[in-house]
């Protein structure tokens, strides 16, 4: 804009000088009005050359900001979920897996000891008692959030070690409590079972 306002000023400044008399004074009344002409001249000059370049600098650079924002974003949107998304489907499906092939030992063993109401000896058989144990074990080391175990996964086996413990104690009441503390341990999104989901 300082150019313009420059040659603005030198314009007004030439148009006042023209209007002069020889003498150096002021024009006549009477004289013709070339200063007002002038004035009015540079007046439409300044404001062209701030509307032109405004045009051709400003709205440009405002754009091309816009344009680098939109971009940015875009590809955080498009590029970040993406392998969300694909980490989620591989625990998804290791939680599917592990489900399938431990879930029901649980729910089993969990219904036969509330049919009877006690801890048997059965029930205590050593290849019966391991398998138990192993499938809790293994279900909760799945629940874990990342690859290496966490404070999930941690709880859930501590909750089993507790279980085996009452079991081999007889407590079948601290047994059945732990189970369901066992049971709300487990996080939602694919792991999340009933005791009365079919096995």
């Amino acid at each position: 804009l300082k150019p313009f306002l420059l040659a603005a000023a030198l314009l007004c400044d030439s148009f006042w000088l023209q209007a002069r008399n020889p003498s150096g004074g002021m024009p006549r009344p009477g004289g013709p009005r070339r200063p007002l002409c002038g004035l009015v001249s540079c007046i439409g000059l300044v404001v062209l050359g701030a509307l032109t370049q405004r045009s051709f600098v400003e709205v440009p650079k405002q754009e091309l900001q816009r344009r680098q924002m939109a971009a940015a974003i875009a590809s955080q949107v498009l590029l970040a979920p993406q392998t969300a998304l694909a980490g989620d489907r591989d625990r998804l499906s290791m939680i599917i897996g592990v489900r399938k092939k431990f879930l029901p030992r649980i729910l089993k063993s969990y219904k036969e000891l509330q049919a009877a109401g006690t801890v048997t000896d059965e029930f205590l058989d050593e290849k019966k008692m391991k398998k138990f144990i192993t499938a809790l074990m293994s279900y909760g080391s799945i629940q874990r959030m990342d690859e290496a175990p966490d404070k999930i996964s941690r709880k859930l086996q501590a909750d089993a070690k507790e279980v085996e413990q009452y079991l081999l104690a007889k407590d079948y009441g601290k047994a059945m409590e732990t189970l369901e503390t066992y049971r709300l341990d487990v996080p939602f999104g694919g792991g999340e079972f009933k005791w009365s989901d079919e096995g």
